[in-house]
């Protein structure tokens, strides 16, 4: 059995069509991943054939979201995480070819409960795009759902007292 096989990025994150940014992921283990991809016409922010370097942001999310699915296990489903906010950002270029390989790799520097900070870096073969510095957080999966919809009840039970007062 081979030690650290190629795995496809798409059944570990949940970004479907064309935000789905990471093509494979490999080596992983509790605390750092590898994510593969090649820059794509289709993806976002694509301007004349280069794609904005903030794209590195969010595939280095991407490959967080991916090395969460993975630690809880085989036939484990992707969550949805929340993006906290970007610590530290550091960008070589402004920009990224279309049809450029690109190596994600991202490290874990500290994780309590639900949050966690996580260093990832993007480079090509002759190029390093970006570091940055990211914290996340992934609520139990029953939080997410339920928040939406006390918002919503919220929401419905404003409207009706909004139109309680203009009658």
């Amino acid at each position: 059995m081979e030690q650290n096989p190629i795995l496809p990025a798409e059944p570990l994150i949940p970004q479907r069509l064309r935000m789905r940014l990471i093509d494979s992921v490999k080596r992983p283990t509790q605390k750092s991943l590898q994510a593969e991809t090649t820059v794509a016409e289709a993806w976002p922010l694509n301007k004349d054939g280069n794609v904005s370097s903030l794209i590195c942001v969010e595939l280095v999310a991407q490959a967080i979201c991916a090395l969460s699915t993975w630690r809880r296990g085989e036939g484990a489903r992707s969550r949805i995480g929340l993006l906290v906010g970007v610590k530290e950002a550091e960008f070589s270029y402004s920009s990224i070819p279309v049809m450029t390989r690109l190596f994600i790799q991202i490290d874990e520097l500290y994780h309590v409960g639900d949050y966690a900070v996580f260093q990832g870096k993007v480079s090509s073969e002759s190029a390093f795009f970006c570091k940055v510095i990211i914290q996340v957080m992934e609520p139990e999966e029953e939080v997410l759902p339920n928040l939406i919809t006390s918002q919503r009840i919220d929401s419905w039970e404003k409207e009706k007292e909004t139109e309680v007062c203009d009658v």
